[in-house]
């Protein structure tokens, strides 16, 4: 007779998992893959159209933090990593206003993500 075999976490030894060291360093390890995904689809203007060509292309950053998410009411530290664009016109690439169009960097980047890592 075959057993089957059964799992219980407990959330006391998940959570402590989720704060540990080595797992920001690979959240930090995703946010750098994700970094390189924008980094290929970045629009680059032309020097003759565009003050600062490339510009937004190279502002992108990747940060470690350990984000507070609260859990059954107490705040807990998770850890994490946040991939960002640091350019004066981030928003208005990302978005777009009536000159520029919109061209989703980040958003398009995140769902190339998980389109290679199936969801």
């Amino acid at each position: 007779m075959a057993y089957r075999s059964k799992y219980t976490g407990r959330y006391s030894g998940i959570g402590s998992m989720l704060g540990r060291l080595w797992l920001q360093a690979e959240t930090v390890r995703a946010a750098e893959r994700l970094r390189g995904i924008a980094e290929s689809i970045s629009p680059v203007g032309t020097p003759g159209e565009d003050k600062h060509p490339g510009q937004y292309k190279a502002s992108f950053v990747t940060i470690p933090i350990f984000k507070n998410v609260p859990f059954k009411g107490k705040p807990r530290m998770r850890a994490s990593a946040r991939m960002m664009n640091t350019a004066p016109h981030a928003s208005i690439v990302e978005h777009g206003n009536g000159r520029t169009p919109r061209y989703a960097v980040l958003s398009r980047t995140i769902d190339i993500g998980k389109e290679r890592h199936r969801g």
